[in-house]
């Protein structure tokens, strides 16, 4: 993914800051992009498993009467119900490992954030560090939605 430059205020910055900030930045991106398509496979799993106990109920459990090698033959013989069971399946492990996904991107960009915090840590009083510090976190903040003026 090529490195669109980032359109902050013309700082003298060091290599190292500017690296830290694009990687702040990706990792911010990455998570956002992670948190916001999750609610929709979250839906999608939850209705596909809606639609198999629905369909179990009707077409094999009311059609077996309880016998167990009757459920078993029911289910292999409908391979539409069948699909579905291993859809679900497949789709439940797959929004888990989202899920997993997500709180590694969170913890990874949070960690970043709070290493940033420390490294552009500035000076209570006003200067050109501070005032540098300053014009970072706003452009970061109204651009990234990205916090570096406090940890928690």
């Amino acid at each position: 993914m090529p490195r669109e430059p980032l359109p902050w205020p013309d700082l003298n910055l060091s290599d190292d800051t500017i690296k830290l900030l694009y990687k702040l930045r990706d990792r911010k991106r990455k998570w956002d992009n992670i948190k916001y398509t999750q609610p929709f496979f979250a839906i999608l799993t939850s209705g596909l498993i809606l639609y198999f106990i629905i369909s179990f109920y009707r077409k094999v459990l009311l059609v077996s009467g309880g016998n167990a090698l009757a459920i078993l033959d029911l289910l292999i013989s409908n391979t539409l119900l069948s699909g579905s069971l291993l859809a679900c399946i497949s789709l439940f492990l797959f929004t888990r490992n989202r899920v997993t996904r997500m709180e590694k991107a969170k913890t990874k960009y949070e960690n970043l954030r709070m290493e940033t915090i420390e490294k552009l840590d500035a000076s209570w009083l006003r200067d050109v560090k501070s005032e540098a510090r300053d014009q970072i976190s706003t452009f970061l903040h109204n651009e990234y939605d990205i916090n570096i003026v406090y940890k928690s």
